[in-house]
């Protein structure tokens, strides 16, 4: 009789370890499914630029300090005064915007140059976007208010 209830404890340690490994597979999946609500969202970056231009229409965007953006999610929207004529420049764009000195990020120091195609006139609108956020708007001086 000692043989057997020392076979059943045995296979019942074991039943009860095997059990307990599956309670804590299961109670981990549920964790870390739940947890990956409570990580942070990819915040949107923040560049500080300053904005040139000079009288054959070329608009050049100076990054002064923050974050570095890729160059293949930006666009510069450049309106006239009064937003009937809109261009919109991308790396890939035909014209591009041309990115000094690295065509893949736009990083402290670097400059985007756009043209756009005619002698500014003043009071143009521009702004510099990526696909999640507005990262500069501005307008160019000298024209009417």
């Amino acid at each position: 009789m000692q043989s057997r209830s020392k076979q059943n404890a045995a296979v019942s340690e074991v039943v009860g370890e095997m059990l307990m490994i599956g309670i804590v597979l299961i109670l981990v999946a549920v964790f870390s499914a739940s947890l990956s609500n409570y990580l942070p969202s990819e915040r949107s970056p923040t560049v500080t630029i300053r904005m040139s231009n000079d009288t054959t229409g070329n608009i050049t965007l100076w990054h002064k300090g923050g974050d570095w953006v890729k160059a293949d999610t930006m666009r510069v929207i450049v309106s006239d005064a009064t937003n009937s004529v809109t261009k919109t420049y991308t790396i890939k764009s035909n014209p591009p915007f041309l990115a000094v000195p690295s065509a893949e990020a736009f990083d402290l120091g670097d400059n985007l140059t756009v043209d756009w195609g005619e002698p500014l006139e003043g009071n143009e609108s521009v702004v510099l976007a990526t696909d999640r956020a507005v990262i500069f708007s501005g307008r160019i001086g000298g024209g009417t208010p």
